[in-house]
């Protein structure tokens, strides 16, 4: 089932296997975004495995101190979609904070069928 859940500063869609996240433009990830954000994800999987999807359509600011807030147990893998070069070198700078598969992509149904490997 698909679930969608328009914020005032994203866009947030919920599949069987992963959510994908998409910030509006203008819009930043802050301690308080991101703490909604994965409330929801909670509220969604509700313990369940799940990968999550950041695709990066507007440049938006990053809180990077948001890697050590909350981070779900069940949030098996990350992955951030973007065409823009400087995203890459932004993922760069994120992917040590995080612990679990992470990775870029540069479509989002290459992302979207990484995430549904976890769980064939």
């Amino acid at each position: 089932m698909i679930k969608d859940n328009q914020l005032p500063y994203c866009d947030l869609i919920f599949k069987e296997t992963h959510a994908i996240l998409i910030m509006h433009e203008g819009s930043a990830i802050t301690m308080q975004t991101s703490s909604e954000i994965t409330m929801r994800l909670e509220e969604y999987y509700n313990g369940n495995n799940f990968v999550f999807i950041t695709h990066r359509k507007f440049p938006h600011d990053i809180d990077l101190n948001v890697y050590k807030g909350k981070i779900l147990k069940n949030m098996i893998g990350f992955a951030i979609v973007s065409d823009n070069p400087e995203e890459m070198k932004r993922a760069l700078q994120e992917q040590p904070l995080w612990n679990e598969a992470f990775t870029f992509f540069d479509e989002l149904s290459e992302a979207e069928n990484w995430a549904s490997s976890f769980f064939d």
